[in-house]
């Protein structure tokens, strides 16, 4: 399956459950002197988690752009040494402004992950087969 199959199934899913599709914003946060990048996808939604936007919608799914440029988790520089840190990527996300919560959050992931991209149930994580319990 390739990236962006990945990326549109996901999109497809949430507005299928009710999510409104938003598009990826700016990489240079206009509304917001707080940041300088987009570094996650969160970003765009940060006035409406802080109350201090409406939207019209209480769910949303994105793939939002992003730049990978330092901050609280600083991993920069791990960029070009592992197959998973770069300095550009897109973090699709779902979100509820008040509408659900985690154990909807949960349900919702676990539904996409093994009845859309049909991930076996059963398949243990890389590196906690091991683990007791």
């Amino acid at each position: 399956m390739k990236t962006a199959d990945i990326r549109q199934a996901f999109l497809d899913f949430f507005a299928a459950n009710q999510h409104a599709v938003v598009e990826s914003s700016s990489l240079i946060p206009g509304n917001d002197p707080t940041l300088m990048f987009t570094n996650a996808g969160m970003n765009q939604f940060k006035d409406t988690f802080l109350g201090q936007e409406k939207r019209s919608y209480t769910r949303a799914t994105s793939s939002q752009r992003c730049v990978r440029a330092g901050g609280k988790h600083n991993d920069l520089e791990n960029v070009g040494y592992t197959a998973r840190h770069h300095t550009f990527f897109e973090m699709l996300g779902n979100f509820s402004f008040g509408d659900y919560f985690k154990e909807e959050a949960i349900h919702f992931a676990w539904t996409f992950l093994t009845e859309e991209l049909k991930l076996p149930k059963e398949r243990p994580l890389k590196g906690l087969e091991s683990r007791s319990h």
